[in-house]
């Protein structure tokens, strides 16, 4: 029976488990919108968004005109009754009203770049544990494949027994090996098993379905490229709008100073010795003593100058974080190359040749078991760079507000 070498198997168990995985399976899209629909943070912070913007519907509301009816009377010798009749209209001419509508749609938008952020933050956060479990599962179903030049060897092993040519210590060396090989098979599936329900937990669902997808990315763009895209995050435009808000705050505050009036008239009737009707009005101005339309204008000042700070804050953030991730992923990409290129025809080869030298008697089973461990090691380090690949790419994607 021909026997395939170890490292074609492991390969092609990993180029098989993302087709056997379910259609229905979860892949980084899917996760990508449980994360910005489910994350507890995210809900908080749209919770927190929605309040203010409930509060911005009610500020900066002219005040309602009222209609007053009021009677007087007096008493004899001279009685007589008199009912007045009024409407009276606020006019407010001042930039306060606006003023303070702008404030609380800047307050509003504020809410809003926080909600983003967490959003964003969400989204990583749950793509590297989607990511960690897929690659969890994918060093399980390694190790299964790396099971099976120990399985070739016990054939081999009963042979020799059968022959009378096994040695004692040939047959505790093997059993030892595939203990140990049967528990870091069981350790694997277990840790498989707990990133699937870590990522369960962080969507707020309670088991996952199967995971599709892979490990490789792409070439990042260049970084000038990259760098010019943090304008465009979520948060940063929405500070953006907070900032148009800031400025509509301070023009409107600018004419808070102008003085409301109070526009009354109506229609007035008398009854007694004298009985008559005809009309009245009436006009009040405000006197701008102490309140002239200080606080609008400190407010709106103090938030531009806030919402600009925030702003430059999180682009230089941003663009730190592009430049690091990008510089991660390109050095992280270039390693896993290297690595492969000068790796893989010698593990293809020490795996070949250790499973049928020993098949065949010229090589001994401790030569055997070391190739074994050899190209398992280099299975999971380029298991390893692969995973770490990946990260980087999702830091960066976040970085760029591409999540």
């Amino acid at each position: 029976m021909t026997t395939t070498p170890m490292a074609a198997r492991i390969c092609l168990l990993a180029a098989l488990l993302p087709a056997s995985a379910s259609a229905q399976g979860w892949t980084e899209a899917s996760v990508a919108r449980l994360a910005a629909e489910r994350a507890p943070a995210v809900r908080e912070a749209w919770a927190a968004a929605e309040r203010a913007r409930g509060a911005a519907e009610g500020a900066g509301l002219l005040p309602n005109p009222s209609i007053a009816w009021e009677r007087q009377e007096a008493f004899d010798p001279n009685a007589q009754t008199q009912d007045i009749l009024t409407a009276r209209i606020p006019i407010d001419l001042s930039g306060r009203p606006a003023a303070e509508r702008a404030l609380a749609d800047l307050d509003a938008l504020a809410a809003e770049a926080t909600a983003e952020s967490a959003r964003s933050l969400a989204v990583a956060v749950a793509l590297e544990a989607f990511y960690g479990a897929l690659a969890a599962e994918r060093r399980a179903e390694l190790l299964v494949g790396a099971q099976a030049t120990l399985d070739e060897a016990g054939r081999v092993m009963e042979r020799r027994r059968a022959a009378g040519e096994a040695s004692g210590y040939a047959e505790a060396r093997l059993a030892l090996e595939a203990e140990l090989a049967r528990s870091q098979l069981a350790e694997s599936r277990v840790a498989a098993s707990a990133q699937r329900a870590a990522l369960a937990a962080l969507l707020g669902v309670d088991e996952t379905p199967g995971l599709v997808g892979d490990l490789d990315a792409t070439a990042p763009a260049p970084i000038e490229a990259l760098l010019a895209r943090a304008e465009a995050r979520g948060d940063v435009a929405a500070l953006d709008r907070a900032d148009a808000a800031a400025s509509r705050a301070a023009d409107a505050a600018g004419w808070a100073w102008v003085p409301r009036l109070d526009v009354e008239g109506g229609y007035n009737r008398v009854d007694g010795p004298v009985p008559g009707h005809g009309y009245a009005v009436g006009v009040a101005i405000e006197v701008p003593l102490f309140d002239h339309g200080q606080g609008p204008r400190a407010r709106a000042s103090a938030a531009r100058a806030a919402i600009a700070a925030v702003r430059e804050a999180t682009l230089a953030r941003a663009r730190a974080q592009i430049r690091a991730a990008h510089a991660q992923l390109e050095g992280l990409r270039a390693e896993r190359a290297r690595f492969a290129e000068a790796t893989g025809a010698a593990a293809e080869l020490l795996a070949t040749a250790a499973t049928s030298g020993y098949r065949e008697g010229e090589r001994s089973l401790v030569e055997l078991l070391d190739a074994r461990r050899a190209v398992v090691e280099n299975a999971q380090r380029r298991l390893a760079l692969d995973l770490a690949v990946r990260l980087a790419d999702v830091r960066l994607r976040g970085a760029t507000g591409d999540l």
